[in-house]
């Protein structure tokens, strides 16, 4: 068993397979693997990326982390209040691993965090890190900032 096995999915049907991944996204899309491609949005093998071990631990670590608060706020039970209000802590534990790990990551490639947002609250127009304005110029998600490599 490898290291990478951590993050790598069971099957390769939501691989990416594009042919340069310049930009990557850590993003929770209900997959085993937060590593994406920033263009299609599909999967990347962290093998390929090269990442060291000590870095796929860190990632599979605020991976399990973060997938855990965002089951419970699915959930839509008693903890889904509690699970919003530390999704949405921009001093919280979950969002400063995901950014220090993104922040880490872009010295191999440019790697945005998905800051998540709840849909009922309305779109987002400003950086939840920064408080800029996000640019809504990409294909996913309803702005970005590039300042902070944050994705919504």
């Amino acid at each position: 068993m490898s290291y990478f096995d951590k993050l790598r999915p069971w099957t390769h049907i939501e691989r990416c397979v594009c042919p340069q991944r310049t930009r990557l996204v850590l993003v929770d899309a209900l997959t085993d693997n937060p590593i994406h491609c920033f263009e299609c949005r599909k999967e990347v093998d962290a093998q390929l990326l090269e990442l060291d071990e000590h870095t796929v631990d860190q990632l599979a670590s605020w991976f399990h982390s973060f997938k855990a608060l965002y089951a419970l706020w699915l959930n839509s039970g008693e903890y889904e209040a509690y699970a919003k209000v530390r999704l949405l802590d921009a001093n919280g534990q979950v969002n400063l691993e995901g950014m220090a790990i993104a922040s880490k990551m872009s010295n191999l490639r440019r790697t945005y965090y998905w800051w998540f947002h709840d849909s009922d609250d309305g779109v987002p127009t400003h950086c939840p890190n920064c408080a800029a304005p996000l640019d809504g110029e990409l294909k996913f998600g309803t702005g970005k900032c590039d300042v902070c490599n944050v994705v919504m």
